[in-house]
């Protein structure tokens, strides 16, 4: 009798631990929903930061020009640009 419990007791473990809806395949689901959560809060993140920088080059002239000389390497007429090696 003991070994029938015990052997029931080893299948119904088993069975909870492989079956489709398992705490394997539940282990593997959280871990997959963990990295979506991760990734949308990145996501999350770089679009407030683009909204800010939207709107900066809507509105702000100074910013504009910062980024026309610093990404696109624009300058003045008969300014004359020194770069330090």
């Amino acid at each position: 009798m003991n070994k029938f419990l015990l052997s029931a007791l080893f299948c119904l473990i088993i069975y909870f631990f492989m079956k489709n809806d398992g705490l394997i395949d539940y282990y593997q689901t959280n871990q997959s929903y963990q990295k979506l959560l991760n990734q949308k809060y990145q996501l999350n993140q770089e679009l407030a930061q683009l909204k800010k920088e939207n709107n900066l080059l809507k509105n702000n002239k100074r910013y504009i020009e910062k980024v026309a000389r610093e990404e696109y390497f624009y300058i003045y007429p008969d300014e004359i640009i020194i770069t330090f090696d």
